[in-house]
């Protein structure tokens, strides 16, 4: 993504914003800010916030590393490496400088510079364990396995007890070719950890390899039960199902992953090539419909397409599909032969007849060299139980179930690198309380655009610069966005120091852009005074709990965000006793408003953070009672009532969390039904 520059309106109350007076602005202020827009995945926003500090102090390190964690994230690579390399000029003594240095030169494939940078960030700090695993990973992906296993061996002896070196260490005897010891490690891992879903997964894709599949599959149903939220398990267990046979545990496999990862396009390739083998013609063209929108150079799903397209009576669309195909190789004589059929079918019997001839006079040639084939193309073309990898291009092979990687190659779980900013533990978790905002976030489980009467009134107030929304995810802010909000504050600004009147309104809503652009001391400021000068304002502490407890779990996520310190620490996850005034605050405005089902939703959410279970219930039910639809709630309503042990009760919630389309709900469900 390219940043461009915000151009900041210069009014008396934000004089740190404006790039001209670089003098005045406060620094620790822009840099705390800086984090906090960072730690909650708004890395455009919080880019612009390093660039007024870089441009204020450009002798710093601290604002060029961290803005080179954000492009990172961004996946703009050679900027965070050029970033890293000012930050370590200005000092090269923080370690976690090379560890971001080396991770953006391994997505570019440069992974002898990333070793260098790992092997210089282990000499200022020896005891990394982050550093190290990714050193491994590298000498691994550069073939020197024996300094992989050397490093490996390194790391384990400063972390005798750290599973994923035991893994990564079973992963390079695999690739020197000792299978009894890959599996005598992933063994050990497991004694470290019996409740690891990763290392059964990785056990299982080595007992894939070997081709001992009911153990196989034994691994995979652990690691499922351990965390049924791994789109990637129920891959590796489809895979091992297809290859015992078992098409519709594969089938239901396949429908599991897309439900959680529903752009999974080998998944889509996968379930759309399994229905088409057992008849169910119309639902794999979806599949292959979705594969070709993600990727419309697919050929091999064009022409499976076609021919489903063919048997569904789609002749018009068959003949496109096939077209295309023959357009871009137009010796695939199977290609004409079946264009030939459909064509005749359409009436058009020229047409059909010039196929037929293509296949007459190259009937005893096989595709070129460009092609890829071999003599034995037309018994693999037969096999239509075959396997390939997704880099396979050879259209014949339209049949074959793509193989998960996993059970190819020997970078299974343990390929991930360490030391990412945004690091965080996957974990059965209520679902976020809602916020106002201006943005809406289309990419969640949940597409129902919820309706509030008091919402809608308060769009209509005309207090804000555009309509109010209710969300409960993370927007990541985009430039035009960021330099609304920016505009915004100018002009609210200006409003209260013309004293137009109105006070409230405007520090609400000035609050509101402060808020949506992480700067949560400014918001709670100003809503503070917007509280002292109206106190029946339902939304001014709507939104008060709101960055309340947004600053709580900045707050609670800073030894996270302490980079300088590495990646190792554990967040702790006892309940904050700065959720009271939270509470308090949703109290007061469910008071105001006592219609307003997500003031007890969110007021329920953070009862059960605090554990306060029965008080969560009483908000839950009221929730529910006003707003049926209210997904959200039935979902942490079911949480709560399983750590009360009402599990019937439980279970009909979390069913009815996933109707209304929180399709991980289900996962839930089958975890807690196994472990009664």
């Amino acid at each position: 993504m390219r940043v461009g520059r915000i151009l900041f309106a210069c009014v008396a109350v934000l004089p740190f914003l404006c790039a001209p007076l670089h003098a005045q602005i406060n620094t620790d202020r822009m840099m705390s800010v800086g984090r906090t827009a960072l730690y909650f995945d708004d890395y455009v926003l919080s880019i612009q916030y390093f660039n007024q500090v870089i441009n204020a102090k450009p002798y710093l390190a601290e604002p060029y590393f961290y803005r080179a964690v954000a492009k990172l994230s961004l996946e703009d690579y050679r900027g965070a490496e050029q970033d890293c390399n000012s930050s370590i000029d200005r000092n090269p003594f923080v370690v976690n400088s090379y560890q971001v240095r080396g991770l953006s030169r391994v997505y570019q494939d440069r992974f002898e510079d990333a070793i260098n940078d790992f092997r210089t960030g282990l000499r200022l700090d020896p005891d990394n364990r982050s550093l190290r695993h990714n050193l491994i990973l590298c000498l691994a992906r550069s073939k020197k396995y024996d300094e992989a296993i050397l490093a490996a061996d390194t790391l384990l002896a400063f972390s005798p007890r750290y599973a994923p070196a035991m893994a990564m260490r079973s992963d390079l005897l695999w690739e020197k070719g000792d299978s009894i010891g890959a599996l005598e490690w992933v063994n050990k891992a497991l004694e470290v950890n019996r409740y690891d879903a990763d290392m059964f997964h990785h056990r299982g894709v080595i007992l894939a390899r070997l081709e001992r599949y009911e153990e196989a599959e034994q691994d995979l149903d652990r690691a499922i039960y351990l965390d049924p939220g791994d789109a990637g398990a129920y891959i590796t267990r489809a895979m091992i199902r297809y290859f015992r046979d078992n098409i519709n545990g594969a089938l239901n496999d396949y429908d599991l992953s897309i439900m959680i990862d529903p752009g999974n396009v080998n998944g889509h390739y996968n379930r759309g090539n399994l229905r088409a083998q057992v008849g169910d013609d119309n639902r794999a063209i979806e599949d292959f419909d979705m594969v070709i929108d993600s990727d419309p150079s697919n050929l091999m799903a064009v022409f499976y397409r076609g021919i489903l397209r063919d048997n569904t009576g789609d002749y018009a669309g068959a003949e496109q599909d096939l077209t295309k195909v023959l357009e871009e190789y137009p010796q695939f004589i199977e290609g004409y032969q079946i264009r030939a059929e459909v064509r005749e079918k359409m009436g058009n019997r020229r047409g059909a007849e010039q196929d037929a001839l293509v296949v007459m006079q190259d009937q005893n040639r096989r595709f070129n060299n460009a092609m890829g084939y071999t003599d034995d193309s037309d018994k693999d073309q037969d096999d239509e139980r075959g396997t390939r990898q997704s880099s396979d291009k050879n259209v014949r092979n339209y049949r074959k179930i793509i193989v998960d990687e996993n059970l190819e190659n020997s970078t299974g779980f343990s390929s991930e690198y360490r030391g990412k900013v945004q690091n965080r533990n996957v974990e059965v978790q209520y679902i976020e309380p809602y916020r106002l905002t201006y943005f809406k976030d289309n990419s969640q489980e949940v597409s129902t655009v919820h309706g509030s009467k008091v919402v809608d009134e308060l769009s209509a107030s005309g207090c804000f610069m555009t309509e109010v929304l209710l969300e409960n995810h993370d927007v990541q802010l985009e430039q035009r966005q960021i330099d609304r909000l920016f505009a915004d504050i100018g002009i609210r600004t200006q409003n209260l120091s013309d004293n137009s009147g109105n006070t409230d309104c405007l520090l609400l809503a000035r609050a509101l852009d402060f808020a949506l652009l992480q700067d949560f001391t400014n918001a709670e400021s100003d809503l503070d005074k917007a509280v002292m000068v109206n106190q029946d304002n339902w939304a001014v502490w709507f939104c008060r709990a709101q960055v309340r407890a947004r600053s709580i779990q900045v707050k609670r996520a800073e030894q996270d965000m302490d980079l300088s310190h590495g990646s190792s620490g554990v967040r702790e996850n006892a309940a904050d006793p700065g959720y009271q005034f939270v509470i308090r605050d949703l109290s007061r405005s469910i008071d105001l408003e006592p219609s307003f089902a997500f003031a007890y939703y969110n007021r329920g959410t953070f009862y059960a953070m605090a554990n306060d279970l029965h008080a969560a219930l009483m908000d839950f039910d009221k929730a529910i009672e006003l707003d049926e639809t209210l997904a959200e709630a039935w979902y942490n309503r079911g949480l709560v009532l399983v750590l009360l042990n009402r599990m019937d009760d439980a279970f009909r919630d979390l069913s009815r969390a996933g109707e209304l389309g929180i399709y991980s709900a289900y996962n839930i469900m089958k975890r807690f039904s196994k472990s009664e």
